[in-house]
């Protein structure tokens, strides 16, 4: 049977005065992309938000508003990637329209 890459065996390696296993560092590693791409996606629907709100031509709101809720569907889905499932903070935080939350899904 072929062993785990020493990478991610239990093997405890001391570094700085914190015993770390390989397992840790990954999941280490794994909790700092996520953070990273829901800081990514939170700039994004901040910005479709910003512009959405800028705009006053109908033809354009229809785009904005549709880019808007793509950009907050794609928030909502890293949030619930790393487990937090409700959705009324950002929802208030970011001051979201309900004709953006009711693109949401919708092409």
């Amino acid at each position: 049977m072929p062993r785990p890459p020493k990478t991610l065996s239990s093997n405890l390696t001391f570094k700085s005065g914190v015993i770390k296993t390989g397992q840790s560092t990954l999941e280490y590693e794994l909790a700092a992309e996520k953070a990273h791409s829901l800081g990514l996606a939170a700039k994004r629907l901040t910005s479709t938000l910003d512009a959405l709100q800028a705009e006053r031509g109908a033809d354009a709101q229809t785009r904005l508003t549709q880019d808007a809720a793509d950009a907050a569907q794609a928030f909502f889905i890293q949030r619930e990637i790393m487990g937090m499932t409700d959705h009324s903070h950002p929802i208030k935080h970011y001051k979201i329209p309900k004709s953006v939350l009711a693109k949401i899904g919708i092409r």
